[in-house]
């Protein structure tokens, strides 16, 4: 019986560690993203404090992607498309999984052709980074205190 209490506590308190940690992650990915779209002039940067219509920002600042032979424009319209849609269909069972591994792929494109114009140098290593999550926020607020190298 008291082991229960234990394992509800550690529960309890791991969520509220957790939930405490992903708002200042939030609060700092979305203070680093509105600096940036201030930097870059793009209209509406307050856009940057509203979840899934953040991505509306990073689209404008990128436009355009890439892949092998597609290349998807107007990525404003796009990017806040593609992670509703993760949101809601990453649920599904074998679906979901490949329309989130879609979505992560399209997503550090984006990110690379953002590092692209800033540091055409490091936007590799910049890529890589990205893939753990934690860096973004820090790499964006350093690119806010640039000017691009290659605007899109």
């Amino acid at each position: 019986m008291y082991r229960f209490g234990y394992l509800a506590t550690f529960a309890i308190v791991t969520a509220v560690i957790g939930t405490i940690i992903g708002i200042a992650f939030y609060v700092f990915y979305s203070y680093a993203l509105y600096r940036l779209a201030q930097k870059r002039n793009v209209e509406m940067p307050w856009l940057a404090w509203i979840p899934v219509v953040q991505m509306y920002i990073v689209g404008k600042m990128v436009k355009t992607v890439k892949i092998s032979n597609l290349e998807v424009h107007s990525l404003e319209i796009v990017l806040p498309v593609a992670t509703l849609v993760n949101i809601v269909l990453s649920g599904i069972p074998v679906l979901g999984v490949l329309i989130s591994l879609v979505y992560v792929v399209l997503l550090l494109l984006t990110l690379y052709n953002l590092y692209m114009q800033y540091v055409p140098d490091n936007a590799v290593v910049y890529a890589i980074l990205s893939i753990i999550v934690i860096p973004i926020p820090f790499l964006l607020l350093k690119l806010a205190k640039m000017d691009p190298v290659n605007p899109a």
